[in-house]
Parts: C-alpha cells; structure tokens; sequence
C-alpha cells in the first residue's frame, strides 16, 4: 500500500513498504529538465545533475565516491526532458546513510571552478557523442520540428554553444528557481519502517525551504515542417514518422500503449513480421508512444540502406492504412493485452521501477497511482478502444525526420 507524507518543508514523501525484501530504492524527483529550460539555460539541467558528484559543503567528491562505494548499492542520477533524479538502490541497513548522501548532494551543491570547468568539457564530449549516434540525432531533429519554438525542442544535454555559455551563477541561479522542496518528491520503496523513514527524512531533508511549486510550460505537436532532414556521413538512413499522440494522464493512454505495442511493439508486431521478416528490409524497427503533460508523440523509427527506404517507408504507411480500413483483429488483441499485463506485473517486481513510477506520477501531476488500479485500466481496455485510438491516430500525414548522406535527394 502506498503511504503518502508532507515533510515540514512541503516536500512528498512516498512510501512503498515491502517486508519481505532487505533491500530498498529511494529516488528524488526534482522538476527541472529540459522542458523548463529557455535557449540561455538550454543544458543546465543536465549539467547540475553532473555537478551533483562534485562535492558538496560537507563532502569531497572523493568521499561522496567513497560512501558510495562503502554503502556498496548503487547511487546515481539522470536527467530527462521533465525531471532530474537521484537514485540510490541499497540494502535496507544502509537506508538512512543514503537518504543523508542523497540530501546533501541535493541541498548544499559545491560549484568550484575548475570542478566546473571540467564537467563543461565532459558534456562538449557527451555532446559529441550524441551527435556520432545517428538514432539519436533523427530523434532531435524530429522534435525541433514538431515542437518549434517551444521547451520540448530542446535536447537534454543543450548545444555546445550553450554550455560554453555557462557559468557556476547561471547554474546556481537556475537550482535556486527549481531546486525546492515544494518542487521535488521524495521516493522509497523496499524495507523499512514508515515512522523510522519518516524521522530520517525529516533529518535529512527538512532544513531545505524555498517557494512553491512550479507548473510545466505547455507545448504542443505541430505540423508545420512535414518533411524534415539532415545530411550526415553514414551507412544506414535513420527514419522517423511521428504522429500526434496523447498527454500523459488521457483516459485512453493504455489503449495508446496497446496499440503502440501492437503496430510495432517487438517481435511479434505487425511492422517488425511484415518489414524485418517477411522482407528482410531493415534490423531495426520499433514504435513509441511518447506522452508529455499537455501532449504526446507517436513515432515509427527504421534503420535501413539508402536503397530500401522508399520500400520500407511505403509498407509503414501501407500497415497504417490497413489499420485505418480493417483495424486490429482479436486475436492481435488477445495476444498483445495478454503481453502488456505480463510485462507489467514483472516490472511491478522491481522496487526500483515501483519507486520510479511512484515519484515520477507524483512529481509530474500530483496523483497517487497504485499499481492494482493501472492493472485495472489495462484489463479494462476493449478491442473497440484500441481501433478507435488507433484511427485516430495514424489518420493525420506523418511528420517525416530523416538523417542520411545526402538524405534530401531520397525526398525529392
């Protein structure tokens, strides 16, 4: 059963107790990622999340790795388009000694200048990186079309101009203005005792203070640009069609998901049978029903040779309008409902994926979801949901992103 508590400083608390584990999974949520950036502060969250391991008012970096090492769970933190978070997965023993790290990491940050100066140069290379990774590359330049001018265009890490740009004021002004305990949840599923948790973090965290909490700027899918490309050096053409999908909290998310799994979902899907199987077309197909609080995505990625990709581009859009004319069949149905409660209830066996999905609900719209209702929604979900969802959906034309040497002669 989830419990839920407001520390004194109006931070959440929600709790998860399981008994028969010795381990637990703690994580804050903090509302600030790269949906709540301007282009001047394009990257800083993701860069405060970095500078979280580099000391802080009460520890070195050397022993915050030192603690983590000696706690022996795994302590991180990662940062997305709506939140930054800091995990630790531990033994139920070391419970109180992660929640004590994870506060000051938290609460009392060390911006030093050349600590500073260093991680800058270690995100110009993740930047670097990304922009060697072809899938991630037709990812941004498919959501700076479909969100232009608007906070979801933005890529987590930012630009190599916007992170030169930095400076350790820019990083603590930001923090100040997302960093408060109105604006975070604290998370922690496993082993332990819910008033002994509560004290702990009240300890820990309860000195925090700052204002109220911050709402998410709205975005919304556009159409504008229907064909979007960009030229890069590489073996395969990297493909996306994106439709526009649903918010996060719609009441037809699970009739979304079901048909995302459906179209092309693994290996049993009917985009995966007909384009990888039945003609050998591409090694890598997969679609994604992406949702955001005032909106959502549904994309169909590819990777094939430049050769192929009219065909393949022409059987994506061929399965669509069959399942636009004809819908899914029951049998789809059966077997890919019977698959999404399976893959469920499994995940629902990780203390870590409860601990995430808790906080991240909480955080993001303000709601307690316990697992037993979303396994409610998902069985309540009909064959006449998914079709009309489904219509509904691959209706509109595609926005097409394509990354490929010289991709812009395929379009023409």
């Amino acid at each position: 059963m989830i419990q839920t508590h407001v520390l004194s400083n109006g931070m959440p608390l929600m709790m998860e107790r399981l008994p028969y584990l010795r381990s637990a999974s703690i994580g804050v949520f903090v509302k600030a990622g790269s949906i709540m950036e301007t282009d001047e502060e394009s990257g800083l969250s993701h860069f405060i999340e970095h500078m979280a391991f580099k000391g802080t008012a009460n520890r070195s970096a050397r022993q915050i790795a030192e603690e983590i090492d000696l706690i022996g769970g795994n302590v991180n933190a990662a940062t997305s388009k709506l939140n930054t978070s800091y995990y630790a997965r531990i033994t139920d023993k070391d419970l109180q000694k992660a929640l004590n790290l994870l506060a000051d990491m938290m609460i009392n940050p060390r911006y030093e200048d050349s600590d500073f100066q260093k991680e800058q140069e270690v995100i110009l290379e993740e930047i670097a990186m990304e922009a060697d990774t072809p899938e991630d590359l037709v990812f941004n330049l498919l959501h700076e079309g479909i969100y232009q001018g608007q906070t979801l265009s933005k890529t987590i890490l930012g630009t190599g101009k916007s992170i030169l740009s930095q400076t350790p004021d820019a990083l603590n002004t930001f923090r100040q203005r997302y960093y408060q305990p109105h604006n975070a949840v604290l998370s922690v599923v496993g082993c332990f005792d819910p008033q002994q948790l509560i004290t702990w973090a009240e300890e820990a965290f309860g000195a925090w203070q700052g204002k109220g909490r911050i709402e998410y700027p709205r975005n919304q899918f556009k159409a504008d640009t229907p064909l979007l490309t960009f030229n890069k050096d590489v073996e395969q053409v990297q493909l996306c069609l994106s439709f526009p999908g649903l918010e996060s909290m719609h009441d037809d998310r699970f009739a979304m998901a079901a048909f995302s799994t459906m179209f092309a979902g693994g290996v049993s899907s009917r985009l995966f049978q007909k384009i990888r199987e039945e003609e050998g077309l591409v090694y890598h197909i997969y679609s994604a029903a992406v949702a955001h609080p005032h909106c959502g995505e549904f994309t169909v990625y590819a990777a094939c040779t430049p050769q192929k990709l009219k065909r393949v581009m022409e059987l994506i859009k061929q399965e669509a309008a069959l399942v636009i004319k004809d819908g899914i069949s029951k049998a789809e149905f059966a077997q890919t409902m019977a698959q999404m409660k399976t893959s469920f209830v499994l995940s629902m066996e990780s203390a870590y994926q409860r601990m995430a999905g808790m906080g991240i609900v909480k955080l993001t719209h303000d709601k307690t979801i316990d697992p037993k209702e979303t396994l409610a929604k998902l069985r309540k979900v009909s064959l006449r949901d998914v079709n009309r969802v489904a219509r509904q959906v691959l209706s509109p034309e595609p926005v097409i992103a394509a990354v490929g040497k010289q991709i812009t002669k395929h379009f023409k």
